[in-house]
């Protein structure tokens, strides 16, 4: 991927949220607008921690997102089942509450494993008629306590892709396709560029789901060299294949609210707080891509080299409005990672946002 030049520096003195609203450098990219887009919010639990309601339950996130997928349900031995310590009552209990500030709730089914993982346990089980009926048999019977399913699929076969697509079929049949969703690898072209991409084939899908989430996270997680979790090129490039093999499904693009760092041990998400504060507590100075993602490094003790790239309020309206010159308004977005947040981020893009 190419790197933009890192042009302007801050003192990272700032360590509060003023960070993002003074825009950490001097940028010159002024955003008086975005335009506005349906948003959704990923929450990878089945309950809200502290910082996660705090940000969802303020009136400036509820003015930005109408959605919450809890990413709740795991499948093990062949059912999906609530991670304990949650059970179908707490389960129950989040959607309740989160309805009452006017959210509609989706229910994530996932295998919870890393996507780096080949083969996927997912692949075997599809292959069988009969485990693939109890799985569904599963998912069925929780579909009831909220307002829809949503399946995040692992790295998955090529050649799983006839099982797959006859699971989404049975699954959209007792479901109804209205509430049902997929979590898609975020592919820009044919034969995919991305792990597991063939295996999704959207143009068969289209007619069974709702909505499908174009996974546009992590950028730089594969390549070796430490860069921005997304870009608007690359978002733009995969909702516009999205649109030319599906053009009647419903669509969103996903936004990371996590940074990444980039250290001798490999990589890892943080938020933003920990990033300010990492930089604070070591006297390092942040610097603004002329994407506008904020960026650092510094030297370990071992000698080796650590990176770490986050974004701020500033840096994701820039993005969206990067994005805006070529992605239709009715293209939604998920944004994942609440809860470890710029604490501007609500507050300005309820402003922007027209």
């Amino acid at each position: 991927m190419v790197k933009h030049p890192l042009l302007t520096l801050c003192r990272t003195a700032l360590l509060s949220a003023s960070v993002a609203l003074l825009g950490c450098g001097t940028s010159t990219v002024t955003v008086d607008s975005v335009k506005h887009r349906a948003g959704t919010a990923v929450v990878e639990s089945c309950e809200l921690d502290s910082l996660t309601r705090l940000s969802l339950l303020s009136d400036d996130a509820r003015a930005v997102i109408s959605d919450v997928v809890l990413i709740c349900l795991y499948v093990r031995d062949d059912v999906a089942t609530a991670l304990a310590p949650a059970d179908v009552s707490s389960v129950g209990q989040t959607v309740s509450e989160l309805h009452k500030f006017g959210y509609r709730v989706q229910l994530g089914v996932t295998t919870g494993e890393p996507f780096s993982q080949t083969p996927s346990k997912l692949d075997a089980l599809l292959q069988s008629t009969t485990r693939r009926a109890t799985l569904t048999a599963s998912i069925v019977s929780q579909a009831p306590l909220a307002d829809g399913i949503v399946l995040i699929p692992p790295t998955l076969a090529q050649t799983t892709e006839p099982a797959f697509r006859t699971w989404i079929g049975e699954l959209s049949q007792s479901i109804t396709s209205s509430k049902l969703s997929l979590f898609a690898p975020p592919s820009s072209q044919s034969p995919s560029d991305i792990p597991g991409g063939d295996a999704i084939n959207l143009s068969a899908l289209q007619s069974k789901l709702a909505r499908v989430s174009l996974m546009t996270l992590d950028e730089s997680c594969c390549d070796g060299m430490a860069g921005p979790t997304t870009s608007a090129s690359w978002i733009s490039s995969v909702v516009s294949y999205a649109e030319q093999t599906s053009p009647t499904l419903p669509m969103q693009f996903a936004v990371p609210l996590y940074g990444t760092y980039f250290g001798p041990q490999g990589q890892r998400q943080l938020s933003y707080l920990e990033a300010v504060g990492l930089a604070g507590d070591r006297n390092i100075e942040i610097l603004r891509s002329e994407a506008g993602a904020l960026h650092y490094s510094y030297q370990e003790p071992s000698g080796a080299r650590t990176e770490v790239y986050f974004d701020d309020a500033h840096s994701t309206v820039q993005l969206l409005s990067q994005i805006d010159e070529s992605v239709l308004p009715s293209v939604g977005i998920l944004y994942y990672g609440v809860g470890g947040e710029d604490p501007a981020l609500w507050s300005t893009l309820r402003e922007k946002m027209k």
